[in-house]
């Protein structure tokens, strides 16, 4: 089951359209319909994050816990396995949701730096 999918399905379980959710996301309800049905290739990690605290669920949700081959990841047992040329390198996914969760206040915290310059910029 794809991410879109399942934001689409926990949409629908708390009886959001489009257009409420997308006005949460502060995202347009084209995008939001662009992600849901798998016609946009990348979702942001903020963008994620603000949908987990939406729904109050974490963002190893949005992993399928069944082996599933996407791009030469593989998930499998609480790991996920990537190839390349070079060999094969595994990582739990704890580790993963750890490095995604410090690159999203990594994020969030360049963000309010930018709004206090702007804010004395605009003074």
């Amino acid at each position: 089951m794809s991410i879109g999918f399942k934001i689409k399905k926990l949409r629908e379980k708390h009886d959001f359209s489009q257009q409420d959710l997308a006005h949460q996301l502060d995202i347009s309800q084209t995008k939001l319909s662009n992600i849901e049905n798998d016609s946009t290739e990348k979702v942001d990690f903020v963008l994620m994050d603000k949908i987990c605290q939406i729904f109050s669920v974490d963002f190893s949700y949005f992993l399928e816990p069944e082996t599933k081959h996407i791009n030469n990841i593989t998930e499998n047992k609480g790991n996920i396995v990537l190839y390349n040329n070079q060999g094969t390198v595994t990582f739990p996914y704890d580790v993963i949701l750890e490095q995604v969760k410090l690159l999203i206040d990594d994020v969030k915290q360049k963000d309010a730096r930018i709004r206090e310059l702007e804010t004395m910029v605009h003074k």
